[in-house]
C-alpha cells in the first residue's frame, strides 16, 4: 500500500499558522506513506514535541550508557535536513561511531541531499544524538520532533545506511487539470519532509501558489493544540497510531471530548461498517493483501484478522495479533508452521 497520495477537497477550511493565515485554498493536498484513504474532508491528525534538548557540548556518552533506563522513559525522535552532503559514506561512518554502545533503534537514511531519521530509544540516548549532530553547523537549527514510545522500542534494529532517495513517492495525476497559476495549494504531511520534497517538485512544474505546513501536522497540533483534530496520528513504527490529544495536556480532556462526540462520524468498521471504540487500525492478516484498515472486535475474530472473506483462504495468511501491534517479517510466521 505503499506511495504517495493526493487528495482535494471542494470544502474550503481555514487554516491559522502561528500568526499568519492562509487563504481558503481550492486543494488540500494530502501526502500519506503507506495509508490507505479513499476520500478526506478535511486533514488528518499528527502530533509532535519539540525536542527540548541542550545544544551544550558537555555529555559524557558513557555516564549515559551507565544509567539503567526505564520502560517508559523511551521516545521516538524524528528529524530531517536537505543540506549537501559531500561524502555520505564518511558521514555514515561518524554516525555509527558515536551510536556505537547507544540504545538506539530505527530507521538513519543519508545521502548526497541530507539526513532522514525516525528512531527510538531512551532518552537519555535519544537527545545525546540529537545534541552530538547538532553541534555540526549543517544541522544546528534542525526540528527536533519527539512522541512518547510505549513498552520500549518502537522499531525493532538500527538501519543507519546510505539511501538513494531520503523519501519514498510517485507523483500523482490529480493535478493535472489544475490552474498552475490561479490555484492555491495547502500541502500537509505527518513530519514536513513530503511537502518539501514534492513542493520543489509542483514548483519546478510551474505551480505558483503553494503553502506548506512547516514541520509538518505534528508541528502544527504542538503549537495551535490538538482540540478541534478528531482521530489518531498514523505512526511509522510498532506503535501504530497515536492520539493526538495524550502530547498536550493542557487540552488533553477538552479534545478527548471532542473527539468521543464526533468519532463515529467517521470511525466505522471496514467489514460491517458498524461504530469501532477504539480508533486503531490493523493490517489484513494476508500478507499479499496487507490492507491497513479499522475494524471492530468482532470482525477481527470472525475473519481472523483478514479484511474480507477472500483473504481468510490465501495461502499465506498469518494469525491474528493479540491487541494493536504490526507484523512481523513472513518467514517468523512460515517458520512456525513448519515446526507445528
Amino acid at each position: 500500500m505503499g506511495g504517495w497520495s493526493v487528495h482535494s477537497v471542494s470544502t474550503p477550511l481555514s487554516l491559522s499558522l502561528g500568526s499568519h493565515s492562509l487563504p481558503k485554498p481550492a486543494y488540500y493536498c494530502c501526502f500519506n506513506y503507506g495509508f490507505p484513504v479513499k476520500s478526506r474532508k478535511a486533514p488528518f491528525c499528527a502530533i509532535s514535541i519539540r525536542c527540548c534538548a541542550s545544544a551544550s557540548k558537555s555529555y559524557n556518552v558513557n555516564k549515559i550508557l551507565q544509567a539503567e533506563p526505564e520502560i517508559d522513559d523511551f521516545v521516538v525522535v524524528n528529524f530531517y535536513r536537505f543540506v549537501f552532503i559531500r561524502d555520505p559514506q564518511h558521514e555514515i561512518a561518524k554516525h555509527l561511531t558515536f551510536l556505537k554502545g547507544l540504545d538506539i533503534h530505527g530507521r538513519i537514511y543519508i545521502n548526497e541531499q541530507g539526513i532522514n531519521a525516525q528512531y527510538s530509544g531512551p532518552s537519555k540516548h535519544s537527545f545525546a544524538y540529537v545534541e552530538w549532530l547538532k553541534e555540526d553547523d549543517r544541522f544546528s537549527d534542525i526540528l527536533v520532533q519527539t512522541s512518547p514510545a510505549f513498552n520500549g522500542h518502537a522499531f525493532p534494529k538500527l538501519k543507519l545506511r546510505y539511501k538513494p532517495s531520503l523519501v519514498q513517492g510517485v507523483a500523482s495525476d490529480q493535478l493535472l487539470q489544475v490552474d498552475k497559476e490561479k490555484t492555491d495549494i495547502l500541502m500537509y504531511c505527518t513530519g514536513g519532509i513530503r511537502c518539501d520534497v514534492y513542493s520543489t517538485i509542483l514548483r519546478q512544474q510551474g505551480f505558483q501558489n503553494l503553502y506548506t505546513l512547516e514541520g509538518g501536522v505534528s508541528h502544527y497540533l504542538k503549537t495551535e493544540g490538538p482540540v478541534k483534530w478528531i482521530g489518531n496520528l498514523f505512526t511509522f513504527d510498532s506503535r501504530l497510531s497515536l492520539p493526538p490529544s495524550a502530547y498536550n495536556h493542557e487540552t488533553m480532556i477538552e479534545a478527548s471530548m471532542t473527539q468521543q462526540a464526533s468519532s463515529d462520524k467517521f470511525a466505522k468498521c471496514y467489514v460491517c461498517n458498524s461504530q469501532v471504540s477504539e480508533l486503531r487500525h490493523r493490517n489484513c492478516a494476508n500478507l499479499d493483501c496487507n490492507f491497513l484498515f479499522l475494524c471492530c472486535e468482532n470482525c477481527v475474530m470472525d475473519l481472523g484478522g483478514c479484511c474480507c472473506y477472500n483473504c481468510m483462504t490465501a495461502p499465506r495468511r498469518r494469525p491474528v495479533l493479540p491487541g494493536f501491534q504490526r507484523y512481523k517479517k513472513w518467514h517468523v510466521y512460515r517458520d512456525q508452521k513448519v515446526e507445528a
